[in-house]
């Protein structure tokens, strides 16, 4: 009975989220490395191409190596210089290294040759509304949607410039033709939310934000503002309960916001990887878990913390095998990490493994002999490793 109850924690552990059915990636397998891999493979074989060049300065980004995407992206840019979505996204690049000026230059000169180029007009329209020139910004995303009447995110980014010019019912027709572009998308029923809010009509805004929080339960502004609806709404429990929600959802972005900036600055360092997936495994977003402990492993191969909470995404998902071999090779990167012997010990228990999860569990012990986790394990092996060698 005590073997049953033991083992059926454990699976309870592993499987507190549903099974995902998608197979999740490789382990050694970056998304992001692989596609660096494939796009230097291309410039190799035609160093002349702006796409190849393209593409590689773009597999660089989205891996946050921004020094060696600029270079890419320069180069495309040099190879073909009315490359509008090259040059583009070498704004985007410049702005995330702080170059708002160049990127401004550059985005200003796309606009003017490549008019037609709806995605420009946005890109212009967010630099604009970075640097508090509302009225640019209005302007540029007006562009954007004449060119593209279903560019949900450029109707989206008009009715923020709108609202800070404090023109709501503009800003909340603008929403609600970006929720008609996209009504799943959880920032697009918060803008609406704020426009009402801004206009008075709680009731209203309380419905919208509503359904923002239940597409996205992480996103922290509706929080804020349904919080502060309910409370003029009359709901004063209910108004609390979402503000503090906000207030732990707002550190926690924060922390997030900060790490990311840190990463432009330092982008081959596997601690800080490692801590955002960390982050994000806390708040249950798990594929960005397992995707930042990946970029931290190409960063650091002998890294064991993220080879351990790979480990226990694997165990979350019902794959105890995959999740045994990760732990396994981060007690490899790193014999002394005893929460390594402490989780490959409780997969071998799941499996019914007494002695080999006795061994673990022991082996962890030799390096902090006072961990009670890893002491209560052991003696559990014990117990159910001699349990199951007495004969019915």
């Amino acid at each position: 009975m005590a073997l049953l109850y033991y083992l059926s924690i454990l699976a309870l552990v592993a499987c507190w989220e549903p099974p995902d059915d998608r197979q999740p990636r490789p382990l050694h397998q970056s998304p992001y490395a692989a596609a660096i891999a494939a796009a230097s493979r291309a410039v190799e074989r035609d160093p002349n191409s702006a796409v190849a060049h393209r593409n590689l300065a773009d597999a660089y980004a989205r891996d946050g190596k921004m020094a060696a995407a600029l270079a890419a992206y320069e180069q495309a840019v040099a190879l073909q210089p009315d490359y509008a979505k090259a040059q583009t996204e070498l704004a985007i690049v410049l702005t995330r290294l702080n170059r708002h000026a160049e990127a401004l230059a550059l985005l200003e000169e796309v606009t003017r040759t490549t008019p037609e180029y709806a995605w420009a007009q946005m890109a212009l329209g967010l630099l604009y509304f970075r640097q508090a020139q509302y009225e640019q910004a209005v302007a540029a995303h007006r562009r954007a949607v004449a060119l593209q009447a279903d560019y949900g995110e450029a109707w989206y980014n008009l009715g923020e410039a709108q609202l800070k010019l404090n023109d709501y019912a503009a800003a909340e027709a603008a929403y609600t033709r970006a929720i008609a572009a996209d009504s799943t998308v959880a920032k697009y029923r918060h803008g609406r939310g704020a426009a009402l809010y801004k206009r008075r009509q709680y009731a209203a805004a309380v419905a919208e934000l509503q359904r923002a929080v239940v597409l996205d339960s992480l996103f922290a502004p509706a929080r804020f503002i349904l919080g502060n609806a309910l409370l003029r709404s009359g709901q004063p429990e209910e108004g609390r309960r979402q503000l503090a929600l906000y207030n732990e959802l707002e550190k926690q972005e924060k922390l997030l916001a900060g790490l990311r900036t840190t990463l432009i600055r330092t982008p081959d360092k596997a601690e800080l990887y490692h801590k955002i997936g960390a982050l994000y495994g806390q708040r249950g977003q798990y594929d960005q878990a397992h995707l930042y402990y990946v970029q931290a492993l190409d960063r650091n191969p002998n890294f064991a913390p993220s080879y351990h909470n790979l480990g226990n995404l694997y165990l979350r998902r019902g794959q105890v095998t995959e999740a045994m071999s990760l732990f396994r090779q981060a007690r490899y990167a790193d014999s002394t990490y005893v929460l390594a012997h402490l989780a490959l010990g409780n997969a071998l228990m799941m499996q019914q493994a007494f002695a080999q999860a006795l061994a673990s569990y022991e082996r962890g012990l030799h390096f902090e002999p006072d961990n009670a986790r890893l002491q209560r394990g052991a003696a559990l092996a014990r117990k159910f490793g001699a349990a199951s060698q007495t004969p019915d």
